[in-house]
């Protein structure tokens, strides 16, 4: 009885929009969270045919239903309920609230509490997974550090996940010279890629002059990457659609331009490298060999450093910052294999 009449001021902030499917436990349904003065969208999706649950944090500047292509509606729907969330100042969550001395913790606690609002909806006697990326994945991992939620959940997933700013700058530049080689090697846009690195070399990863300068060289290392297939092509018609007819695009550029909680995460150099180790919970990491904003030797580094004994890293070989957009097969199966084995 305490535990509900705690958990009650969450739970009475619950607002549901449902529409009806013909499909046998098919959902489709919106859950509004109230907390901490901010009102946050849920877009859930799926199936609790097999009684699993997976929360998706999105990136820095993102939303909740950019993840929901083809790959999710169709290879991961049909037997998972998929929960969609749009994070404190991001996507088409809105309120009104200062901001938090630490923004990245509030937007934890947020997810500890969507997780208990899913809970009351749900059961209990469902598996709970959460996946973050990017910026997500800072946001996530802060979340399983936070408030006992491992105890609450059966696995976690990090994709392309950030969880040491200070580092990313250089590991950034390493891994744009390191592609630079091996495109100059296979002869692609062999002048390119050398004015690419000659400017680069000439750049210090660690000043904030030319941290800005290193990543408009990333963009342009991607075009060139994509001009010369070299990463798997993205169809973004799906995030278009929803950008456009679910999301408010209006609403969403404006948290987009003018709430960006990552450029704090940067300026304060946030970083959970020494609390890895605490991380006990059946983990799944997967980064892109071409991701030039998140780069994989980041998610190299955290593996070995993650406490929990049933961990893996899996490597997509064509892709960059999105691997569940490149090449979201491979990136559907990679996660019902892990989530199978966890939940036998």
């Amino acid at each position: 009885m305490k535990r509900m009449k705690k958990m009650l001021p969450v739970i009475m902030a619950l607002l549901i929009s449902a529409c009806s499917s013909p499909e046998i436990n098919r959902i489709d349904e919106t859950i509004y969270l109230r907390y901490q003065g901010a009102d946050m969208p849920a877009y859930v999706h799926g199936s609790l045919i097999n009684n699993t649950i997976l929360v998706v944090l999105h990136g820095a500047g993102s939303f909740g239903l950019s993840f929901r292509d083809e790959g999710f509606k169709s290879l991961l729907e049909k037997d998972y309920l998929i929960v969609y969330f749009d994070q404190r100042g991001q996507g088409m969550s809105q309120g009104h609230y200062s901001t938090p001395d630490d923004v990245v913790l509030a937007m934890a606690n947020d997810v500890n509490a969507l997780i208990k609002v899913l809970k009351q909806r749900y059961g209990n006697e469902n598996k709970y997974f959460l996946m973050g990326h990017s910026f997500g994945g800072a946001v996530g991992k802060l979340a399983l550090l936070s408030n006992d939620l491992q105890t609450e959940l059966a696995g976690w997933i990090s994709v392309c996940g950030a969880h040491d700013f200070p580092s990313i700058a250089a590991a950034r530049k390493m891994l744009i010279l390191d592609i630079a080689q091996e495109q100059i090697t296979s002869g692609n846009s062999i002048s390119k890629w050398e004015e690419l690195t000659e400017e680069l070399e000439n750049l210090d990863a660690a000043s904030d002059d030319d941290y800005t300068k290193i990543l408009l060289i990333a963009g342009t290392a991607m075009e060139l990457l994509k001009k010369d297939d070299v990463v798997a092509e993205v169809d973004y018609s799906d995030q278009l659609i929803n950008t456009i007819f679910i999301n408010n695009p209006i609403t969403w550029q404006v948290s987009h331009l003018f709430n960006k909680p990552v450029n704090i995460a940067i300026t304060e150099d946030f970083s959970l490298t020494g609390r890895l180790s605490e991380i006990t919970l059946p983990t799944l990491l997967i980064y892109g060999k071409y991701d030039m904003s998140v780069p994989y030797t980041i998610g190299e580094t955290a593996i070995d450093d993650l406490g929990s004994t049933n961990k893996r890293f899996i490597l997509f070989e064509n892709s960059m910052h999105h691997p569940n957009h490149s090449e979201s097969e491979l990136f559907a199966s990679s996660l019902t294999n892990f989530i199978q084995e966890v939940s036998e």
